[in-house]
């Protein structure tokens, strides 16, 4: 494979991991009782959304369009929320899932550094601050932790 596809593929992931963070936190943001725990996700959104907007520029530099996330995956996402939240709505719970999907998120991330430790040093740093987002949300989510 050619070193430009798998740039493009690189930054594919890390889109996905992007947005998928950030639509989790939408789908949990609609769970959320607390006024603290709100304003975290609303914060940590934001550095999702910013992150997911490096990506699409750095595939455009590829000449390259960003892929859309599956229905089936949206689905899944949506689903486990929903059932991880239907008797519990807690901050308590709501941290507990931001940090498991943090740590989930980190080390797919991880593994992908590894395995495409041949692409361009800018992209990696997209991925390295997605990792350090993932890190300082996860440490963040632990003052709500019961």
């Amino acid at each position: 494979m050619s070193e430009e596809n798998r740039s493009v593929e690189f930054l594919n992931k890390v889109y996905e991991n992007a947005t998928m963070g950030g639509e989790s936190i939408s789908m949990l943001s609609e769970k959320a009782e607390d006024k603290g725990v709100l304003l975290e996700l609303q914060r940590q959104h934001n550095e999702y959304t910013k992150i997911a907007g490096d990506t699409v520029q750095a595939l455009a530099q590829e000449k390259a369009v960003p892929k859309k996330q599956s229905p089936i995956s949206k689905m899944g996402l949506w689903s486990g929320v929903q059932m991880n939240t239907l008797t519990d709505r807690s901050s308590d719970k709501i941290a507990e899932m931001m940090i498991q999907g943090s740590t989930m998120g980190i080390i797919d991330l991880s593994r992908l550094m590894k395995e495409y430790s041949d692409i361009p040093d800018n992209y990696k740093k997209i991925a390295e601050k997605l990792i350090k987002l993932e890190e300082d949300g996860s440490q963040r989510m632990k003052q709500f932790l019961g």
